[in-house]
């Protein structure tokens, strides 16, 4: 990804565990919009590698011109593993304010809806759905994401990602 969604370190020692609202409000006001990246070859050539998945929808251009695709398409867990780029690209920050850290605590109704193309951008709108505290300091924070391409111009796929954020004194 070269640091396109890069962001600052949150920093969040030391400070108050907040509640349940300031948790939410310190997403913003929903949606979140990120910016835009843009879909190139070279990622699926690289998330293919890393993967062991060599599926030639999304690594051989010419193949999949033959079989009726513009070209070759997003894989569909690439577009997933975006999450955590839009996340930090929408709060510019690693985590939420005061937030030491966070886990990745599983995902619910992910629908991939459309192929995404090689050589479109895609960008996510995300909004907070759901705050609760699981234990003392931890909180499980459930995003609603709509992930749209700008080509083909709509929602190309959707996920409800829990995130268990911590908080120490």
């Amino acid at each position: 990804m070269g640091g396109r969604c890069s962001a600052a370190p949150a920093g969040g020692r030391g400070v108050n565990v907040p509640t349940v609202e300031e948790i939410r409000e310190s997403f913003g006001a929903a949606p979140l919009v990120t910016d835009w990246i843009e879909v190139r070859q070279e990622d699926m050539d690289g998330f293919a590698r890393v993967t062991h998945d060599d599926d030639w929808m999304h690594t051989d251009p010419e193949r999949a011109r033959a079989a009726g695709f513009d070209g070759t398409i997003a894989f569909g867990f690439w577009t997933l593993s975006l999450l955590t780029c839009f996340l930090r690209d929408a709060l510019g920050t690693e985590y939420p304010a005061g937030a030491s850290y966070g886990f990745n605590y599983g995902l619910d109704r992910v629908r991939f809806l459309a192929p995404v193309p090689v050589g479109s951008r895609v960008r996510c709108r995300l909004s907070v759905v759901n705050v609760r505290e699981k234990d003392p300091g931890r909180f499980l924070v459930a995003l609603h994401n709509e992930v749209e391409a700008e080509d083909p111009g709509s929602t190309v796929m959707t996920a409800d990602w829990l995130i268990l954020l911590v908080f120490e004194e």
